[in-house]
């Protein structure tokens, strides 16, 4: 099935620039092409790693694949983005450069009065980004070290990656699953931009892989760690730190067995209500701007609401259980274009990962329940925020929607789950496929 999503991947990503051909913006030409650049070395880094003898597939391989393509396409990034706005922002300037400009003011204040200015117009929500350009911002006041940082912070998230995907797959398969996401068009975007999502994921993936490693280990000290990349969460956004504690504990809920049950629920019961009951509904009255109908009113407010209500909603739920769909070439939607193809493949694994979602409730594969209960939670959340078309809230649950796509191939292509009625589950594959390039053609003609 992995060979076979690899290549449904180039040959649909060519139908699509070719059908939508008719968008292309002769100002944004280098765009475009740099896009085009991303799906043929995307597929083909992809397919060569795949095809590798078993000892290849190392942390150093991983890490040294990773920083120079990701090297690459930031460093293109940043070269479009000063060829046509004469800034290293690339096409990202209304919050990147609120975050740099205020780190320049930050930095004649001093650390300490800088955060206390800081927080007199911005919330402790906010702080996260602000507290990673403070330092960096004392050796060069540029974005471009922003970049050089992420690259450092992509290759540690891409080793988180690898090293929790070891859990559930084989080598070959979480090293992979690591590469695909880690080189992604959407990943590197933000490596690029100077906004505050290369950091936050890997905060997010880190607090999941060090729990994972004290349930193996039974170590408090590794707990604490944890717990540390847990806490840092919530100076980006408090609302995933909340959703990942529910995971961890419904996760481990429905894993245990027998009499222990009993406590545990018992346990997490007080646990949130305690937390409901205190901070976290205060966040929750501010992402419903104080309930379901202020959200609607504020949501229409802001042209969010297209087609009725209804539709809308449908749009979102959609969008979050295949996508976000792509804008594949768009004269106005400058950004959509830089990560539209690794979205693509996104997209693609939308199917391998709601048959695994099926397999793993099915088959009780508890140690996977965590991630799997954290991606649907999240997507649920976003779908009725009205936030589902939004790449950037999205995505924290992103690299676990490749785990669990990569842990579903793994078990199909290793003969270990097997489908009786393989002619059928074929037709259903090959019709989801050529569905959901209708759905993404669709999108784009609207």
């Amino acid at each position: 099935m992995l060979n076979v999503i690899n290549k449904t991947y180039i040959i649909i990503s060519f139908i699509l620039y070719f059908v939508l051909s008719m968008n292309i913006s002769e100002r944004y030409l280098m765009i475009n092409f740099y896009a085009v650049v991303s799906v043929i070395t995307y597929f083909y880094t992809i397919y060569l790693t795949s095809i590798q003898k078993r000892y290849f597939y190392r942390y150093e391989n991983l890490g040294i694949m990773v920083i120079l393509y990701s090297l690459i396409f930031v460093a293109l990034a940043n070269f479009i983005s000063y060829i046509y706005d004469k800034n290293f922002f690339v096409f990202s300037v209304s919050d990147a450069l609120f975050y740099h400009s205020n780190v320049v003011k930050m930095s004649k204040m001093g650390f300490v009065k800088g955060v206390e200015y800081y927080l007199t117009f911005m919330e402790v929500d906010d702080l996260g980004m602000i507290l990673i350009l403070y330092p960096l911002y004392q050796i060069v006041q540029s974005n471009l070290i922003v970049n050089g940082f992420y690259l450092i912070v992509g290759v540690i998230t891409a080793f988180g990656m690898f090293d929790l995907a070891k859990h559930f797959m084989s080598r070959r398969y979480a090293f992979l699953s690591s590469l695909s996401y880690s080189i992604s068009s959407f990943t590197l975007f933000y490596h690029s931009s100077g906004l505050k999502e290369s950091f936050m994921v890997m905060t997010v993936l880190l607090a999941v892989v060090f729990y994972y490693r004290f349930e193996d280990s039974k170590n408090i000290f590794i707990l604490i760690v944890a717990s540390i990349f847990w806490g840092l969460i919530f100076l980006f956004r408090p609302a995933v730190a909340y959703l990942l504690l529910g995971s961890i504990g419904l996760g481990t809920l429905f894993a245990i067995e027998g009499k222990k049950i009993l406590k545990l629920f018992a346990f997490i019961g007080a646990i949130t209500y305690v937390v409901i009951g205190g901070v976290a509904s205060e966040h929750v009255d501010e992402y419903t701007n104080g309930g379901v109908d202020s959200l609607i009113e504020a949501r229409e407010s802001e042209n969010m609401v297209i087609g009725g209500l209804g539709f809308t909603y449908a749009v979102n739920i959609l969008s979050q259980t295949v996508g976000p769909i792509p804008t594949v070439l768009s004269p106005t939607k400058i950004l959509t274009m830089f990560y539209t193809p690794g979205l693509i493949y996104r997209v693609m694994l939308s199917i391998p990962f709601w048959i695994g979602v099926f397999f793993i409730i099915k088959l009780k594969e508890s140690t996977i329940y965590k991630i799997v209960l954290f991606t649907i939670f999240e997507m649920g959340a976003l779908a009725f925020l009205m936030d589902g078309m939004e790449l950037r809230v999205a995505l924290p649950h992103i690299p676990y929607v490749f785990i669990v796509a990569f842990w579903f191939m793994y078990q199909y292509d290793s003969n270990i789950i097997i489908i009786k009625r393989k002619r059928l589950f074929k037709s259903f594959f090959f019709s989801s496929i050529s569905m959901l390039t209708l759905i993404i053609l669709g999108w784009n003609m609207r």
